[in-house]
């Protein structure tokens, strides 16, 4: 546990715990192939009280068995029945992460979390061009390939994420970063204000490659409380890439909203979260840091240590590649 005192070695461990960060999500029937590929590590979450043992040896998969989209579904949802079955409340996220550092699939449970609240739902009827949605697909077919590949490492020191190690996926990303900055105002009014979901998902990606402001910071830690988990995700971690290359726009990012999403019950909220949180506290702020020291989030910090999982870890000390998270 971490004391109260400024003392270095605690906030070493602090910054260590938030700069935890996930690989690319993907859902329970959203595999790349139709091929098994074997479960990696099993991992809990908001597990206080529960014993886990137990709970692990319920689930209808273990550590090392096969598994595939034609087979994912009904696993997954036996897992639910099983949390169910074992602990009397529902789980409040099952997800498969693609791939640990053998290529395998890493599966977070979530046992529980605190709610968060979301923004209502904009009411307007506003849609990106079709060759800014075309772009977007062409982006997340080529991330899919690159992680696949092992080809994940990134270069965030322009304020939005390059591939560095798969050139079909720089390139997409150089064509969103051309597009962003030509269309910036278009795609916030469709952050902002469509009602569409995938719409502002969308929005949300190409407005972290457009040049940074405080209008552009704002406005993603807006969606960083869009009712759409996607949205939330990909605004997210715009905001994180954005801070970890200039940690001077932090200023304009709410601590809260992320102290938040890291004690939610969404694996996507909680991955985002340790991202913007660790880039918000690389400058050892002892007024930040003091407030990350609450029970709750600590707790849930020292499960996230406990992770047997290779995540990345980021630093702001000198220029070095990121994994896509």
């Amino acid at each position: 546990m971490f004391t109260n005192s400024n003392n270095a070695c605690d906030l070493h461990k602090l910054k260590n715990l938030l700069l935890l960060l996930g690989l690319l999500l993907v859902s329970a029937a959203g595999f790349a192939q139709e091929a098994d590929i074997k479960v990696g590590e099993i991992e809990f979450y908001g597990y206080h009280g529960v014993d886990t043992g137990s709970l692990r040896k319920s689930l209808p998969f273990r550590e090392g068995d096969p598994i595939s989209r034609t087979t994912a579904t009904e696993k997954f949802k036996q897992a639910r029945q099983a949390v169910f079955t074992s602990t009397g409340t529902r789980a409040t996220d099952l997800a498969s992460v693609c791939c640990d550092e053998r290529n395998q699939l890493i599966i977070y449970i979530g046992l529980s979390g605190k709610p968060v609240r979301y923004l209502a739902r904009p009411s307007q009827k506003l849609n990106l061009p079709g060759n800014a949605i075309k772009l977007y697909g062409n982006m997340m077919v080529a991330i899919q390939t690159s992680a696949q590949r092992g080809a994940v490492n990134e270069d965030w020191s322009n304020g939005y994420a390059l591939s560095i190690s798969y050139p079909p996926l720089r390139a997409i990303q150089l064509q969103m970063h051309a597009y962003a900055m030509r269309h910036e105002a278009a795609i916030t009014n469709v952050l902002e204000n469509s009602s569409d979901d995938r719409q502002r998902s969308i929005a949300a990606e190409l407005l972290g490659y457009a040049a940074q402001s405080t209008h552009q910071v704002e406005s993603l830690a807006k969606a960083s409380r869009d009712s759409s988990g996607e949205v939330r995700n990909n605004a997210s971690r715009a905001l994180g890439v954005i801070i970890g290359a200039k940690p001077d726009m932090a200023r304009n990012i709410p601590l809260q909203n992320f102290m938040d999403m890291l004690l939610s019950g969404t694996w996507t909220d909680i991955n985002k979260a340790s991202l913007v949180l660790g880039n918000l506290t690389s400058p050892r702020d002892p007024t930040i840091l003091s407030q990350l020291r609450t029970p709750p989030v600590l707790e849930r910090l020292e499960e996230m240590a406990r992770w047997r999982t290779n995540h990345s870890t980021v630093s702001n000390d000198r220029p070095r590649p990121h994994r896509r998270t």
